[in-house]
């Protein structure tokens, strides 16, 4: 197999523009501030995702493979550690799924996504990456273990996986949403590609699950008029306003209740460094 990634070309660092959206500037700006406060709901998720994403650049190195790139909010993140970074994204969920006007306006994902092509068919040559990312992506594909034997073909013998998952999630990107991830799990389906892992961390504790689902709950159950096709929601104009300080509230207040907890057999999910054997198996 052959690829962009085989020609020696070199994407140039973007910034993360919103590939999934057709606001207006300012729209794009007050939405860009909002996720990052308390009145998101998925605030809490966000926080803890955005620490594991973190922890993991300083494992990324050499040519970097990011499947699932989505929109590449990350790519600013990883570019400083890795010599080329590509971004491969699924062409049904980027069309289809998620946005079926996106069409409108391809040319806004030039730049963002290098190469569509398919998890389970890695469109690489064996042993051609140093290092392949993928965030919240396992849970996605039929077939995990037909995903993972790609990844491990694609890696070079030493090379790193970088992967996060959820745990305690709503439904999401439907139908594209199939399954969880406990870390035994993980580990059995890693090793059985050669893959060893070196780390594996939960995101947050009993207290952080608590409080997403509970703002989930509120967002849901009171804020909701309507649930979308992919498995989101529609918000009341005036219900949505009477509700979120309410998600404020909660979210702030398990946010102080996490420093407390020690319980994580309840999380948000997972994120995991494995290493691929740099002996070849027998």
């Amino acid at each position: 197999m052959t690829s962009e990634l085989d020609a020696g070309t070199t994407p140039t660092a973007r910034s993360p523009q919103s590939v999934l959206s057709a606001r207006s500037p300012w729209m794009r700006r007050l939405h860009s501030w909002l996720k990052k406060t308390p009145v998101n709901p998925y605030w809490l998720e966000m926080r803890h995702l955005d620490s594991a994403v973190r922890h993991l650049t300083g494992h990324a190195s050499g040519v970097m493979l990011d499947v699932g790139v989505g929109e590449r909010p990350y790519g600013s993140l990883f570019s400083p550690h890795v010599k080329r970074y590509f971004g491969l994204e699924y062409p049904p969920v980027v069309f289809g799924n998620l946005n079926p006007d996106l069409w409108d306006y391809i040319h806004v994902v030039h730049g963002i996504i290098d190469i569509f092509g398919d998890a389970h068919v890695l469109p690489v040559a064996d042993a051609s990456v140093d290092t392949i990312l993928s965030l919240e992506v396992l849970e996605h594909v039929p077939d995990p273990d037909r995903c993972v034997a790609e990844m491990a073909r694609a890696l070079r013998p030493g090379g790193k996986l970088l992967i996060t998952v959820p745990f305690v999630s709503p439904l999401h990107q439907l139908p594209y949403d199939f399954r969880r991830f406990t870390p035994a799990g993980l580990e059995e389906l890693l090793s059985r590609y050669g893959l060893e892992i070196e780390e594996l961390r939960s995101r947050g504790n009993v207290a952080s699950a608590a409080g997403s689902m509970l703002a989930h709950y509120l967002l849901r159950h009171w804020a909701a008029k309507a649930r979308k096709h992919d498995g989101s929601v529609i918000m009341s104009r005036w219900r949505g306003l009477l509700t979120m300080p309410f998600i404020a509230i909660t979210q702030a207040f398990f946010f102080l209740a996490e420093k407390f907890a020690r319980d994580d057999a309840l999380c948000l999910g997972y994120s995991v460094v494995a290493r691929k054997s740099a002996e070849p198996s027998s």
